[in-house]
């Protein structure tokens, strides 16, 4: 069986809408770009490629949707080609959605805009947080820990090759609530870091510094960036090494469950021990207040997602069936299409 791995391009966070499109997209050919079609055609569509990829032994990866964690988009690394539906609420360039008042995607285009003014509120409070941690941080040992760990797992290791980095999400604020795909990413990792904290410990930094030496030695680095913050990290994954390192915390905490996983504790190794405890109460209001921020942004998010639905509804009854087998039928054969040496 071919290893699937899972993952998302896109985020509606605290910055609005992100995309990593063109880091993952930029060069396949072919790629065929699926313009608004329904959620239930394409994840039809995406599972027949799926099936026949398996089939044939191809390595595949599955982008979901940030809304409801359905598949969107899928690539053949084997092949450089891959499929993306790109639906009308997102604005990727000149398409026919841009010059038309169509009243379902300006609804949800509405709905994503507060909850984007809630993961802001979220990000204030969460940058209170972290200022907790920041004046009671030994910096000197902060730096002297993750130096130390960055020349243990990558001073020896080094490519004669140009290293290269792609961008990518691991979870995403779905309607459901948090997911992620860690598991996935990670679970054929011979090394796996689980990295402990607190906010504002250093463990975004600490990856950005070990995946620029990764790329620098190198290696083909996939960086996965938080969806609620995308100026931060949350994952690195170095296959040609079997090993990846993530932040290992609240809405994504995971325990080591081998032998061969390792956790690295950045509260542990720089910040002051009773920490916690002195500012507890007022820890206790932040993790209190950024919870109901987060959950706003969800209701939103789903609200967003339930128009798209209505409409993709509507859009269903007037599609012909037989021209829909003979447009898959054309799509698949231009995703499997085999390059001439």
């Amino acid at each position: 069986m071919s290893k699937e791995v899972h993952y998302f391009v896109n985020t509606n966070g605290s910055q609005g809408f992100r995309s990593f499109f063109l880091s993952n997209f930029g060069a396949l050919n072919p790629l065929l770009k699926l313009d608004n079609y329904p959620g239930s055609l394409v994840e039809d569509m995406i599972g027949k490629i799926c099936t026949r990829a398996d089939e044939k032994g191809y390595q595949l990866e599955v982008i979901h949707n940030c809304l409801d964690n359905c598949p969107e988009g899928v690539i053949l690394p084997q092949l450089h080609s891959g499929l993306i539906n790109i639906p009308a609420y997102i604005d990727y360039g000149y398409t026919l959605s841009r010059l038309m008042d169509d009243e379902a995607v300006q609804a949800t285009r509405e709905s994503l805009v507060l909850a984007h003014k809630h993961f802001q509120n979220a990000k204030k409070i969460h940058d209170d947080w972290e200022k907790i941690y920041i004046s009671h941080m030994n910096f000197a040992k902060l730096n002297q820990f993750a130096n130390d760990t960055i020349l243990e797992l990558l001073g020896p290791h080094t490519k004669n090759q140009k290293g290269s980095a792609v961008h990518r999400f691991f979870g995403a604020a779905t309607k459901h609530g948090p997911v992620d795909y860690i598991e996935n990413l990670t679970d054929d990792m011979g090394k796996r870091y689980f990295i402990k904290g607190r906010p504002g410990t250093g463990k975004s930094t600490f990856l950005k510094k070990f995946a620029e030496r990764a790329v620098r030695n190198g290696f083909r680095t996939e960086i996965y960036h938080c969806s609620f913050d995308p100026d931060s990290l949350d994952l690195v994954v170095v296959r040609d090494l079997s090993l990846c390192l993530f932040d290992s915390t609240a809405p994504h905490e995971y325990s080591p469950s081998r032998e061969s996983d390792h956790i690295l504790d950045f509260y542990e190794a720089a910040v002051q021990p009773d920490t916690d405890e002195q500012f507890s109460g007022e820890l206790l209001q932040l993790s209190g207040q950024y919870k109901e921020q987060m959950e706003l942004a969800r209701e939103q998010i789903s609200k967003a997602d339930s128009i798209k639905k209505q409409a993709e509804d509507s859009v269903l009854l007037q599609i012909n069936p037989d021209k829909l087998k003979n447009s898959v039928n054309k799509i698949l054969q231009k995703v499997f299409v085999q390059k001439q040496a």
